[in-house]
């Protein structure tokens, strides 16, 4: 179930092996108060529901349209969890503290209100880039905690009667040029690079170009500051505020000597300044390249 918006996707049912993996994650226990950001189509909600009883789980959604439909499911299956319209990324302040706190929209940084409205010792998770972090929170005003090793990719967060998505800005007229020792499709052949360069060179869109047997012979990527780059054989043209594919030769370069390392092996920490991922110790900071 998915819905469109301009043409673009902008609420979909999260495949439900994924959202086992995440609702695993989050660990419940009896009696906890849940904040669940991104109601979708309500399905989420009333697994929790089910799991905590209705007065447990409060459900936000940017789309009134949205919060209707679900609300509406909810109550015909039985459940009558708070659902609301609203920002997510602002949290709801009135039911904190939470215990729990679950997202199901995507996201480049992790809001800082959702740990101020979270319990210490309480956990979140999130999808983060192509990923998702499981965080707990401490009592200092942090919260810190890894990636898991299962794969998501959701629609990114967003405001109402926008998509959440970077609009393709066209090719520009007068790029910068130059030559890369980086083929086109390298970067996007093993999974775990994709899922660090969302995390290194956020916000950043992404498609490949294909020949008539679908062989990758260059790659575009955008974002919505109006930074472009194309890579075709040998040769790279850029153009806007960031250099994208400067970034993602920094991040392959940063990923090569660290050996490759898989998502589950990295981390991240949220505090009031920002946030920081790190690699297998939150000592061992990944920089930052786009």
């Amino acid at each position: 179930m998915t819905q469109m918006t301009e043409g673009a996707a902008t609420s979909s049912s999260t495949a439900p092996g994924l959202m086992l993996v995440m609702l695993h994650a989050l660990d419940v226990t009896e009696g906890a108060s849940v904040l669940e950001v991104a109601t979708g189509t309500g399905y989420n909600a009333a697994l929790l529901a089910a799991r905590l009883g209705s007065a447990n789980v409060t459900s936000i959604e940017v789309d009134p349209e949205l919060t209707k439909l679900a609300e509406a499911r909810l109550r015909a299956c039985g459940y009558t969890p708070t659902v609301l319209t609203g920002d997510g990324r602002a949290g709801h302040s009135a039911g904190a503290p939470y215990d729990r706190l679950i997202a199901t929209c995507g996201f480049a940084r992790l809001p800082y209100a959702w740990v101020e409205q979270v319990r210490p010792g309480g956990v979140i998770v999130s999808p983060l880039g192509w990923g998702t972090a499981r965080l707990t929170v401490g009592g200092d005003g942090t919260a810190s905690g890894r990636f898991l090793v299962t794969p998501s990719y959701f629609m990114s967060v967003r405001s109402i009667g926008e998509t959440g998505a970077a609009p393709y800005p066209g090719d520009p007229q007068d790029p910068d040029e130059r030559t890369t020792h980086l083929e086109a499709s390298m970067p996007f052949r093993d999974d775990a690079f994709p899922f660090l360069l969302s995390l290194v060179v956020p916000g950043t869109a992404q498609a490949s170009d294909l020949d008539n047997d679908r062989r990758v012979i260059g790659c575009r990527l955008w974002a919505a500051d109006g930074s472009w780059a194309r890579v075709e054989g040998a040769s790279v043209r850029q153009s806007g505020p960031r250099r994208l594919w400067d970034g993602v030769e920094a991040a392959w370069r940063w990923w090569e000597e660290q050996e490759r390392p898989s998502r589950d092996r990295f981390g991240l920490t949220v505090n009031r300044e920002g946030q920081r991922v790190w690699l297998d110790s939150a000592e061992h900071l990944v920089p930052v390249v786009g």
